[in-house]
């Protein structure tokens, strides 16, 4: 009995120390700013090759997306997020959506959180 209860207690436990905890707090619907620095490629937001680009009668320009607005329509787990334009046009104008992994552009700048929630309108007579 002491060795069912044991078990038993060993068991309940894993399932809080292995829970999933969210560490971050991105949800659906949260703007960020694409932010390019350099003129190296990005390494967390996962934009296709510039040869599929063309082949989809895209234009290749990387300097184009700096300062874009995106917003965040689906996560897919382990950090990683679908991303769409704000304004609806097209990434290299052929791609609508792209993925990232969120938590690793935003620690190396690729991605600025935007919010607009704290923006206060102050009204004046």
């Amino acid at each position: 009995m002491k060795h069912l209860l044991s078990f038993l207690t060993l068991f309940l436990v894993s399932f809080g120390v292995f829970s999933q905890t969210e560490s971050s707090e991105i949800k659906v619907g949260d703007i960020f700013t694409i932010q390019k620095s350099t003129n190296l490629p990005f390494d967390h937001i996962h934009f296709p090759k510039t040869n599929f680009i063309i082949k989809r009668v895209g234009v290749a320009n990387y300097k184009g997306l700096d300062d874009t607005k995106v917003k965040v329509v689906k996560l897919l787990g382990d950090d990683m997020v679908t991303l769409t334009s704000v304004n609806g046009k097209k990434f290299f104008n052929a791609y609508k959506y792209v993925e990232a992994d969120i938590n690793k552009a935003l620690e190396e700048g690729e991605l600025q959180y935007l919010d607009l929630r704290s923006k206060t309108t102050v009204a004046t007579n």
